[in-house]
């Protein structure tokens, strides 16, 4: 995360929880440690925190990776892998579930429980 976009995050924390009590010292910590995050991350961590908390976060509850973002990107993987069989399957190459002899719905259920183990 750019330096700039990490300020501007610890001022949206800093305002949300009037009561935190942070100094010049503890402020630029933070900022070191948000430049060091995943910005996409940390914004969507800080958005939730900010929804579901009354309590300021600490470090670790801002730069973690979001689960949420993670499930999204594994969403958007399968479904177009999903097209590219789609694709497969209009092609002479028989698509995978014919191949294995099952059902097409069959197929798709074991690979959206495959993808699912992946994000555990």
């Amino acid at each position: 995360m750019e330096r700039e976009d990490a300020k501007k995050l610890f001022r949206k924390l800093a305002a949300s929880y009037p009561n935190w009590k942070v100094d010049k010292g503890i402020a630029e910590i933070w900022i070191e440690e948000l430049e060091e995050a995943d910005a996409e991350h940390a914004w969507a961590n800080t958005k939730e925190h900010i929804r579901e908390s009354k309590f300021a976060p600490t470090i670790a509850d801002i730069v973690k990776p979001n689960a949420r973002i993670d499930a999204d990107r594994e969403i958007e993987r399968t479904r177009q892998y999903l097209k590219e069989q789609e694709e497969r399957e209009k092609s002479t190459v028989p698509p995978p579930w014919v191949e294995e002899g099952i059902d097409k719905k069959v197929w798709i259920k074991r690979e959206m429980a495959k993808a699912k183990e992946r994000l555990k």
